[in-house]
């Protein structure tokens, strides 16, 4: 008699039909944040014998300093036409030395690689990890995994 209320029961109730989506929410403070990509455009420094340039870069808060990672692509071109995002710090070759500030990225290199697409991108920190950044992970990867990755790799771990 149990078995039969319960069927009964379970056979009647039944759920309604989903209603549509709602509107996208806003970024949330963990969301990765990516730039569009930048063409280069150095000025010859010569008192330095370096080339120089300075992006603005609002994603680039204390917040994303002081706990959170940033990557940074290059997209360049081979002899054959095909374009390439390569992490800036996996080829000692391109000699791309990049120091970050709130706001800013500031490029300095011995060579002239203006109008070359370069893209930043900001990982907040959501997590501390043990006491060496080394050890931070980020979906399972360490910040020196993630600067290593090709730029399509990086988007499949975040997402994005």
């Amino acid at each position: 008699m149990v078995a039969g209320i319960l069927f009964i029961g379970m056979m009647s109730c039944s759920k309604g039909s989903t209603g549509p989506a709602g509107p996208a929410g806003p970024a949330g403070p963990d969301s990765v944040v990516y730039s569009p990509w930048i063409p280069l455009n150095f000025t010859y420094n010569a008192q330095d014998t370096a080339f120089e340039e300075t992006l603005n870069a609002p994603s680039i808060t204390q917040a994303i300093l002081d706990s959170g990672v940033i990557l940074t692509y290059v997209n360049a071109q081979d002899q054959n036409g095909s374009y390439h995002v390569i992490p800036t710090g996996a080829l000692s070759t391109l000699n791309i030395f990049e120091d970050f500030s709130v706001g800013a990225i500031n490029i300095v290199s011995f060579n002239d690689y203006s109008t070359l697409p370069y893209r930043y991108v900001t990982i907040p920190g959501s997590m501390k990890a043990g006491n060496s950044a080394s050890s931070k992970k980020i979906k399972g990867y360490t910040i020196q995994e993630l600067k290593a990755m090709p730029y399509e790799q990086v988007q499949q771990v975040l997402g994005n």
